[in-house]
């Protein structure tokens, strides 16, 4: 359950998606507007920030058919995202003094230079 306050709005994508999807396509996607109560808005205010919400959800489609400005936000949000430092955590480097011995499946057997060598 979504969990909201006075005055907020949101833009939920809720999607549809199949084994044999694109990982670069959306697939289908529903998409939805919503307002929670806005006791201390106006109507015409309270208008503007819904066609706001709507142009957001109109964003995804408007992409797909305009190439060159999805890649300009890709871009644009790309800086954002990063400037933010809501990027995803560096992946774990190895220990210098470790080193790969074995690779079956997805499994990696490391030399940690221990001497009980993963008995201990």
């Amino acid at each position: 359950m979504i969990e909201m306050d006075d005055n907020e709005f949101g833009v939920l994508l809720r999607p549809i998606l199949h084994e044999d999807d694109d990982e670069d396509n959306y697939g289908n996607v529903e998409v939805a507007v919503f307002s929670n109560l806005m006791p201390h808005v106006n109507d015409e205010v309270h208008s503007q920030y819904m066609y706001l919400a709507y142009k957001m959800a109109a964003m995804l489609e408007f992409c797909e058919q305009n190439y060159e400005f999805n890649k300009l936000l890709e871009e644009y949000t790309d800086s954002m995202v990063e400037e933010l430092g809501l990027l995803e955590e560096e992946p774990h480097e190895i220990n210098p003094k470790s080193r790969v011995t074995g690779k079956k499946g997805n499994v990696i057997t490391l030399d940690f230079n221990t001497k009980c060598e993963g008995e201990g």
